[in-house]
């Protein structure tokens, strides 16, 4: 997905945004007029939850994967979802309240920030997501409903949920969970490391069933974990795991539908329960021993695991849903599953293991309070620097920094970049765009970034030493200022390997986007980088930001190595290549329009 980014987005009064949330609403009563309407009502995580359906095309979609929590019908339910669509009830929805620049590819809309209506759209399933939490209602919309992509039968709504459940207490989660009468453990980790294995194969064997891929916790008054879905995955054309279960597939959705979507109620009703206190956090990592065993974990390791997937797919998620699993995993042990060879022995000795964690490992010590770190998201743009990308990856990560997003975006590179990625040895979450610039590319990830500060690392630089403790550390101390940033020190590597340092860093160009950490707040008031400048988009960004007289602090420390290498976008540019002159230019136009009105008022007076 290509969109161009503009420099400056609006944000959105909470007026403009409730006034959006009620032309859906009213687009549903016009729906609801054309067709009759239909009311189903859940036991979600203690609360009940009414869907109110415009027709009946869109109740075959998203009921069955709920359908274990239905009651009775509640005459004052906690939350009322209603849900249409236009192909069957004739109804259009009304226009965008924004351009495509302004979505982001998680869901959320650049802009769109009031704490009162939520909203979100979906371009997978070409959805959209409005909630007013103050009335507890909220309304979802599709285009076509046989349009959509089979993982929403899956897991249909988790964005509404999710909103919710942020209102009462709870977070979904990307995870996991089986247990036995005596509690549950959660299974996390990215893609492929056998989290959806590991549940279904406790499924299998007889255990208590809550999810395989997205749940409800509560953190008080004990952490505890709620079933969301009745459903599971498993590969399409896998012979081998689990034959029994794939009875329960639902129908084919999409001809290249990677995987089936397993239905367990009611046909397995009695081994799927509402709810149970969480024992302990796992992480599966195969090593190929034919024994089952448990080890100690980190709790930044843990909550990495924990965070990375939730946080990349849930709209609206921020410093409160890092701040939802820093308690999460503070509460509870974690550890790393090593699944035995015989996938029949793993279901008996987390069993037993839920039993008595003792007798398997002591519990790896709760992080301390004091260690809690706000997120960080860290935005590398890249193009044809796959040579480079991996030595930015450890950079990072030497940093010892622990509560980091890394987000990489490909400008359209023709080397090995995507193949690099692919064999990182940690996640990240990766964007593909044509190569357009960085200006571009560092758009895309501010839009989605999930942390309340931002940090910049072009593929081919490199910071020092607890560099981003630091720089954090001078933004929290100092509350009033939006940027804090250092001096850049030049090098090139030699023969040996060794750095070769060139000139002073006190004579270095000021603007190097990567000698700095940013409140992401910053950039709603400065706006984005001019998508227009390939060259020169650093020193623009930081013109605006003067104008406007954005608090930065200038330190006069070392906070970014520059590598020179003969293949740098600069390598070789003359002044007017570099943009410097453009740049000037847009100070003098910006100057012009400020002037113009006072120019006007006086002509007025006199």
């Amino acid at each position: 997905m290509n969109i161009p980014v503009h420099m400056n987005i609006p944000v959105r009064s909470e007026e403009e945004q409730l006034h959006f949330f009620k032309q859906c609403y009213n687009c549903y009563l016009e729906a609801g007029k054309v067709t009759k309407c239909h009311r189903f009502y859940y036991d979600i995580a203690g609360t009940i939850i009414c869907l109110e359906f415009a027709g009946d095309s869109m109740i075959g979609i998203l009921t069955p994967a709920i359908e274990h929590l239905e009651v009775e019908e509640a005459e004052n339910p906690d939350c009322t979802i209603h849900i249409w669509d236009s192909e069957t009830t004739g109804i259009e929805m009304v226009p965008p309240p924004c351009e495509k620049a302004h979505f982001t590819d998680r869901g959320d809309i650049w802009g769109f920030n009031s704490k009162r209506v939520k909203t979100a759209f979906h371009w997978s399933e070409f959805s959209v997501n409005v909630m007013d939490m103050k009335s507890n209602c909220g309304v979802y919309w599709v285009n076509k409903p046989n349009q959509l992509p089979y993982w929403v039968y899956s897991s249909p709504l988790r964005t509404m949920f999710n909103w919710w459940m942020e209102k009462d207490g709870g977070q979904l989660l990307h995870a996991a969970a089986v247990g036995t009468d005596e509690g549950a453990v959660l299974v996390t980790g990215k893609g492929g490391v056998g989290k959806s294995t590991t549940a279904l194969a406790c499924l299998n064997a007889g255990m208590n069933y809550l999810a395989d891929d997205y749940l409800i916790v509560k953190n008080k008054p004990v952490p505890t974990v709620f079933t969301l879905y009745n459903t599971g995955k498993l590969n399409r054309g896998e012979k081998t795991k689990f034959q029994n279960l794939r009875k329960f597939a639902g129908p084919l959705i999409q001809d290249d539908q990677e995987k089936d979507v397993l239905f367990f109620y009611p046909g397995l009703k009695n081994q799927i329960v509402k709810s149970l206190p969480i024992k302990a956090i796992l992480e599966p990592q195969v090593k190929h021993k034919s024994k089952t065993s448990f080890k100690n974990i980190s709790y930044w390791q843990i909550q990495r695991a924990v965070s990375f997937t939730t946080m990349s797919q849930l709209p609206g998620v921020g410093q409160h849903t890092h701040d939802f699993i820093n308690t999460l995993c503070s509460s509870v042990p974690s550890y790393r599953l090593e699944p035995g060879t015989n996938i029949e022995e793993v279901p008996k000795a987390i069993s037993k293991f839920i039993k008595n964690p003792d007798s398997f490992i002591t519990p790896a010590e709760p992080a301390p309070l004091e260690q809690e770190r706000p997120l960080i998201s860290i935005i590398i743009p890249v193009f044809n620097g796959g040579k480079f990308l991996k030595n930015a990856i450890n950079n990072i990560l030497s940093q010892n920094y622990p509560a980091i997003e890394i987000i990489v975006v490909n400008d359209g590179s023709t080397d090995n970049t995507e193949e690099v990625i692919h064999n990182l040895p940690i996640d990240v979450r990766y964007f593909k765009q044509e190569n357009i610039g960085p200006s571009s590319a560092r758009n895309w990830g501010i839009k989605d970034a999930s942390g309340e500060f931002i940090a910049f690392l072009d593929v081919d630089d490199q910071w020092p030493d607890n560099n981003l403790e630091f720089l954090l550390n001078e933004l929290i101390n100092n509350p009033e200022q939006d940027i804090v940033r250092g001096r850049a020190q030049l090098f090139k590597t030699g023969s040996d390997g060794e750095r070769e340092y060139l000139g002073d860093p006190k004579e270095s160009y000021l603007y190097y986007i990567g000698g700095g950490l940013y409140r992401k707040s910053v950039f709603e008031k400065v706006g984005l980088f001019d998508p227009n400048l390939l060259y020169g988009e650093d020193t623009d960004w930081y013109n605006r930001a003067k104008e406007m007289k954005i608090p930065i602090k200038w330190l006069d420390e070392l906070t970014l190595f520059v590598q020179r290498h003969g293949k740098n976008m600069t390598e070789g540019k003359n002044i007017l290549e570099l943009n410097q002159l453009k740049t000037f230019k847009k100070i003098l136009d910006r100057d012009r329009q400020r002037e113009q009105p006072e120019r006007l008022l006086k002509q007025e007076v006199k």
